[in-house]
């Protein structure tokens, strides 16, 4: 059994729990700005064609000229205003169009085009949507990889001092990248495996020995976890640390392990 420090991976899950949360509560302004726009459709319960099309015009914050439709449309003798929800850098025709209106208030109106730009409103979901997958995804996968390491106690191997570098794992926090650890591991076949550590989402990039620590399964190298000290409950035996190759002086081109 191993002294092993999970803080650095659950403050990985604590990244995408904030992931999740943001989706959801950002979920909240398509759904109230859809809601709203239903209830206001369900008002429309009348529609009668413009008499006049006008068009307004401003400058944005760019210094573009925007143009506006204002439709004027009549009910019962009396002429009311409707403005189109959108403006464009283009001019807008002069077709007369529908404009669907209270019958009890005339004065609330909608224009067609303005009915027929709900669904687009859907497309609101995506951001919240990618939010929320990420954040469900990475607290998934985090709960599965705190129990591989856990696995680590039972079929993992100690090495201790090993050598390694830090690489980025193209996760940057509060403008810091989250670099991770990377050890080049000789296996007992002789092969050579590249193993990445988990990102460091504590920023920790070295310890008092300036080595790191490896519990692996040699019998499937994929599991493995990579930490700045690691170590057996029971004390570290000798050949737990890692001894590195050593050039034999009687044959330079001989190694001794």
């Amino acid at each position: 059994m191993y002294d092993i420090n999970l803080k650095n991976v659950k403050k990985g899950k604590a990244l995408f729990l904030i992931f999740f949360v943001i989706g959801l509560l950002t979920l909240i302004v398509p759904t109230a700005l859809i809601y709203f726009q239903n209830e206001k459709i369900k008002k429309m319960d009348s529609s009668v064609i413009s008499t006049k099309m006008d068009v307004e015009s401003y400058l944005n914050e760019d210094g573009n000229r925007m143009y506006k439709a204002v439709y004027t449309y009549e009910v019962n003798g009396i002429e009311y205003k409707c403005d189109s929800n959108t403006s464009s850098n283009i001019q807008p025709s002069e077709k007369n169009v529908n404009i669907y209106y209270d019958s009890n208030k005339p004065e609330l109106c909608m224009t067609e085009g303005s009915k027929n730009a709900i669904p687009f409103i859907y497309l609101f979901y995506l951001i919240p949507l990618v939010f929320i997958l990420i954040g469900f995804f990475g607290l998934k996968n985090n709960k599965k990889r705190i129990k591989s390491i856990m696995d680590l106690n039972s079929k993992g191997k100690l090495v201790k001092n090993l050598p390694y570098r830090l690489e980025r794992t193209g996760t940057v926090i509060n403008n810091r990248p989250v670099l991770r650890p990377v050890v080049d591991y000789k296996l007992p076949n002789g092969s050579i495996v590249t193993l990445y550590g988990d990102g460091r989402y504590d920023f920790k990039e070295t310890d008092e020995d300036g080595m790191v620590d490896i519990i692996i399964d040699e019998q499937n190298p994929n599991n493995y976890y990579i930490d700045f000290e690691i170590n057996r409950l029971s004390g570290n035996r000798e050949e737990d640390y890692y001894k590195p190759e050593v050039i034999n002086q009687d044959d330079p081109f001989k190694t001794d392990f």
